[in-house]
């Protein structure tokens, strides 16, 4: 496992030489030889500290690529201020995500994970669009640190205790305050309905590549420690799970109904995140089987899906200096390869066949059912306005009168292309390799 850390370790000083393309070549490189090296070996590399089986595999492979595309999106911009820098924040970001996948202890897990949110929050602060980024970051930050902290005096407790907080410690914790302070680190995180308010504004004034991690990426760390944990909340789930349920559900709900109403495409799709968000966080607190395999296949799919979608808008801001709706529309005239895509993702946003989040909204769906039939009214809703605002998405954007800024548009590279075709392209040939999720 060192011989990964090394290398992405001694990637730094092609940062600082800003050598763009000879990153990514290595970036791709590393890619492939630790797919190649662990996709057959699902408990391989074991040692104190790192291990790797099926669901860190899938989160580092997630976490490599989507941080790979991050740059990528940037390599256009190669000359903007200080973009040596920008390339140093990329590589210890990935160094943070991938070691954070491979620990086997909550203490290394907790300090990985905050050491993730340095680099994203210098991004924020450094190539955000408005003024307003600097109190998005801080939002993130705080918002995280308080939810994170209680967490950390819980790991200190344990350790006390026991000498070690590792992933495989057979234990069950029996303190309802301790229990909570772990999951409620893990819900801020993802985020929960009420404390979801950060993400929306740390998406808008992120930029590109900013959300494009953020939602590809950052979200998915809750999840990761969520599953982690099931086996310590036991208790505190079958007691107070109906709680959360309800919470997710009803917060889905509301969420889809925030969508309908937004006139920024970037708020729209971070609304659009809390909610699918919600539905991996119900799926999870119903403890069946079922439940836990939707949740890890929406997170990955979800992964991809909004982290295209804001690379397309990412394209279209870039180009016409605006996200809103009122502004931006007939796109289809002027771009009608790129519509293509936008109609690819907005598809894929409301599970569509052949993506995986068919797959892994069928199977949150069964364990939803199987804890309550109750919920039928409310999960008939949150997908039918999920397909109402992403269908909204496609049709705003690429028909109706286009505006006299469009005159000025260019046509997309095929580094663009490139790009999006990497992102859509392991949501829909993943259907054809299920059998790796059971």
């Amino acid at each position: 496992m060192l011989k990964y850390i090394l290398y992405l370790f001694f990637l730094i000083p092609l940062g600082f030489l800003n050598s763009w393309f000879i990153l990514i070549y290595s970036f791709f490189f590393f890619f492939f030889f630790f797919f190649v090296n662990c996709l057959f070996d699902y408990h391989c590399m074991i040692s104190y500290v790192f291990g790797l089986d099926k669901i860190s595999f899938i989160f580092c492979c997630l976490s490599i690529w989507i941080c790979i595309l991050m740059v990528f999106s940037m390599i256009d911009n190669y000359s903007f201020y200080n973009s040596y820098f920008f390339l140093i924040c990329s590589i210890f970001l990935i160094l943070m995500l991938f070691i954070l996948f491979l620990v086997m202890d909550f203490f290394h897990f907790f300090f990985f994970f905050e050491g993730s949110l340095i680099p994203i929050f210098l991004i924020i602060f450094g190539w955000g669009y408005q003024p307003e980024r600097l109190s998005a970051g801080f939002y993130m930050i705080f918002y995280t640190i308080f939810a994170s902290f209680p967490f950390f005096l819980v790991i200190l407790s344990v350790y006390s205790n026991f000498g070690s907080f590792s992933f495989f410690l057979d234990m069950k914790i029996s303190s309802d305050f301790f229990m909570f302070f772990i999951l409620f680190s893990f819900l801020v995180k993802f985020p929960l309905f009420g404390f979801h308010l950060w993400l929306p504004s740390a998406h808008v004034e992120a930029p590109v590549c900013g959300s494009m991690v953020l939602a590809g990426v950052l979200l998915k760390l809750g999840g990761y420690g969520f599953i982690r944990s099931l086996g310590f909340l036991y208790y505190f789930i079958f007691n107070y799970g109906f709680f959360f349920v309800s919470l997710s559900i009803y917060g889905c709900l509301l969420v889809s109904l925030f969508c309908l109403i937004q006139s920024d495409l970037k708020m729209l799709i971070a609304y659009s995140s809390v909610s699918h968000m919600g539905m991996v966080i119900s799926g999870l607190f119903t403890m069946f089987s079922w439940g836990l395999l939707g949740s890890l296949v929406f997170m990955l799919a979800h992964g991809f899906v909004s982290s295209g979608l804001f690379f397309l808008i990412g394209l279209i801001y870039s180009r016409l200096g605006s996200r809103s709706f009122f502004l931006v529309k007939g796109l289809i005239l002027f771009m009608p390869s790129l519509s293509m895509f936008w109609f690819f993702f907005c598809v894929m946003n409301m599970s569509c066949p052949p993506s995986i989040n068919l797959f892994s909204e069928i199977c949150l769906v069964f364990s939803l059912l199987n804890w309550s039939v109750a919920v039928t009214i409310y999960l008939f809703f949150i997908f039918f306005f999920s397909a109402c605002y992403s269908l909204t998405i496609f049709f705003m954007t690429q028909h109706g009168n286009s505006n006299s800024l469009l005159v000025y548009l260019d046509v997309c590279t095929v580094r663009e292309y490139l790009i999006l075709i990497l992102h859509f392209y392991p949501v829909f040939f993943l259907m054809l390799g299920l059998d790796y999720f059971f």
